[in-house]
């Protein structure tokens, strides 16, 4: 899986939470838009929601991964800051398993 497709995953997902949010609270689907973190769109439930549906979509791919490991929470840099952030860290996971 190429990055391309990896972004296109999480913007689904975003989409798929914007759904169920109102028009005052949606989430902009923005390179520089705060997805987690300080000034982020989303709440730390939130989060495992959008991560459990991108794992979804993966599986349907026949990609099978963690996205919130203990890995993934510890490093400096969170890696679900942003659109760009989540892209890479799910292109680099899976990268690492193949």
């Amino acid at each position: 899986m190429d990055v391309i497709s990896c972004r296109q995953i999480v913007i689904q997902a975003l989409e798929l939470t914007n759904q169920s949010r109102s028009d005052d609270t949606q989430i902009p689907l923005t390179d520089t838009t705060v997805l987690f973190g300080q000034d982020g769109h989303l709440d730390s439930m939130a989060l495992v929601a959008l991560l459990m549906d991108i794992e979804d979509a993966l599986q349907e791919q026949s990609i099978d991964v963690s996205l919130s490991d203990e890995k993934a929470m510890s490093l400096s840099r969170s890696p679900f800051k942003d659109i760009p952030s989540i892209t890479q860290y799910i292109y680099d996971v899976i990268a690492a398993q193949a």
